[in-house]
C-alpha cells in the first residue's frame, strides 16, 4: 500500500500544545526507558526552550495534523533534528516518505543526511532500513549517517 499523500506546513505558535501533546504521546516512553522516568515539569522546561515554530515544519494528512519534521540544511550537511509521527498515523509509511523524500536531497545535494537517535527507539530500524548507518554513540544515542555521494 502507498503511503499517505502529505504536505508540509510552517508551525506556528498556535501549534505549540498540540506539538507538546505529541512529544508526550510520541517520546515519553523512549524517555521513561532510557532515563528511568519523565518528568512532565523537566520536559515541559526542554520543550519550551527548544520551541522555535519559523524551524519546524507540521505534517499533514488529510487535512490532519499527523507529525513533526525539523530539518535542519547546511551545505555541509541535511540533518534530521526531529521526527515525530502521531500514533494513528505510523505504520502506514509515512516516516518512510519523509525519510526518504530527504534522502533523495541529500544525494540530488551530495551531502550526507545524519540524525541522531535514541538507542531504545525502534525508528532505528526503520532509519536503518533506508540505508542509514551508525556512525557514532553515546551512552544514550545513536548517531546515523547516509553518505550523499553515493
Amino acid at each position: 500500500m502507498p503511503p499517505p499523500a502529505y504536505t508540509l506546513r510552517p508551525a506556528t505558535e498556535d501549534d505549540y500544545d498540540w506539538l507538546w501533546a505529541l512529544k508526550q504521546r510520541t517520546m515519553r516512553v523512549y524517555v521513561e526507558q532510557t532515563w528511568g522516568h519523565w518528568d512532565d515539569g523537566v520536559q515541559d522546561i526542554y520543550f519550551r526552550q527548544g520551541f522555535f515554530p519559523e524551524k519546524l515544519a507540521i505534517v499533514v494528512v488529510g487535512g490532519r495534523d499527523a507529525g513533526l519534521f525539523e530539518v535542519e540544511r547546511s551545505v555541509q550537511e541535511i540533518y534530521l533534528r526531529r521526527i515525530e509521527i502521531a500514533p494513528e498515523f505510523q505504520r502506514r509509511g509515512l516516516g518512510t516518505a519523509l525519510i526518504t523524500a530527504l534522502a533523495a536531497e541529500a544525494r540530488a545535494r551530495r551531502v550526507p543526511l545524519r540524525l541522531q537517535v535514541l538507542k531504545v527507539n525502534p525508528a532505528r530500524r526503520l532509519y536503518e532500513r533506508l540505508g542509514l548507518q551508525i556512525v557514532g554513540e553515546t551512552r544514550t544515542h545513536a548517531q546515523m549517517q547516509l553518505n550523499g555521494r553515493t
